[in-house]
């Protein structure tokens, strides 16, 4: 039985509806958040007179801003390219093993848990006489106790471990579902000829998922540069500027220090370096499905 045409028309409109509210809704606050970047409200009082691009001018010459970028773009390396290597190797392995129920559910343990509260555990795993020194003690590894977090060179690498934690088992899912999808024709014919373990790997395997990093690597990129959670609930953006990002130096503009102003200029900027990462992938995204 077909249904009426009216009834075909609400339905779309439940559907296309909240899709609508939603973009118009983003849109409107990228574009409220525009203005406020370019107006002088630097204090508890609104104000939003024009200014221009002074707010931007003021926040990139300081130095919290400087830090703040070159410590993203270490988050954005250091995070990337392990939890994607990680990711692929463990997800053939989990098949390869056959206990991938298991595996999986030991890896998505992480991912569940928000990142505040995997902030809050890990702030007592690197405590001076937390669970990771403690081990090193008992093993008699002692030149590796140290405070983690405390210490200026080691804090943006302990925060950033903690990243790779929670996003390998999302890695980890879309490289197994990457590997499932492989022909196994194709694999059935590379055996025959001869080829395992590592030669399987790199001649078979890793071809057929390349569609996988267009998934992974944009996401965990987006993921480094809007990180906060984590610096706010470990260190604070410290010791010193150690751990200052640039979401945490926004937040500290606007919320902290009222400059709402300066904020809403941080947070342009971190769009905008977004749009770096997901123009070329959309880009070639589309190009590579629809050309």
């Amino acid at each position: 039985m077909r249904l009426p045409r009216r009834y075909k028309i609400i339905q779309f409109l439940i559907f296309l509806g909240p899709i609508l509210t939603i973009t118009v809704l983003l849109y409107a606050m990228i574009a409220w958040c525009t203005y406020i970047s370019m107006s002088d409200w630097r204090s508890a009082a609104i104000s939003l007179r024009f200014v221009g691009f002074r707010n931007y001018a003021d926040v990139v010459s300081t130095e919290r801003f400087l830090v703040s970028l070159i410590n993203n773009i270490q988050w954005m390396i250091l995070f990337m390219i392990p939890t994607t290597f990680l990711g692929l190797v463990l997800a053939y392995l989990i098949i390869m093993t056959g206990k991938e129920t298991l595996f999986r559910t030991i890896f998505l343990l992480s991912t569940a848990i928000s990142m505040t509260v995997a902030g809050t555990l890990w702030v007592w795993m690197y405590a001076s006489e937390g669970a990771l020194n403690t081990l090193f003690k008992m093993l008699g590894l002692n030149f590796l106790v140290r405070p983690w977090i405390s210490d200026p060179s080691t804090a943006l690498y302990a925060l950033i471990f903690v990243t790779i934690w929670q996003y390998l088992g999302f890695s980890i899912i879309v490289f197994e579902a990457a590997i499932k999808g492989i022909d196994r024709a194709i694999v059935e014919a590379a055996v025959v000829d001869g080829a395992s373990g590592l030669t399987l790997f790199f001649r078979i395997i890793l071809p057929q998922v390349k569609h996988a990093f267009l998934i992974v690597v944009p996401l965990l990129v987006l993921a480094a540069l809007k990180v906060f959670d984590v610096v706010y609930v470990m260190t604070r953006g410290g010791p010193g500027l150690s751990t200052y990002v640039l979401a945490y130096f926004m937040w500290v503009k606007a919320f902290w220090e009222r400059f709402m102003a300066d904020g809403a200029a941080i947070a342009i900027i971190i769009l905008l370096l977004s749009l770096v990462v997901v123009i070329p992938y959309a880009w070639y995204a589309l190009k590579r499905w629809f050309g």
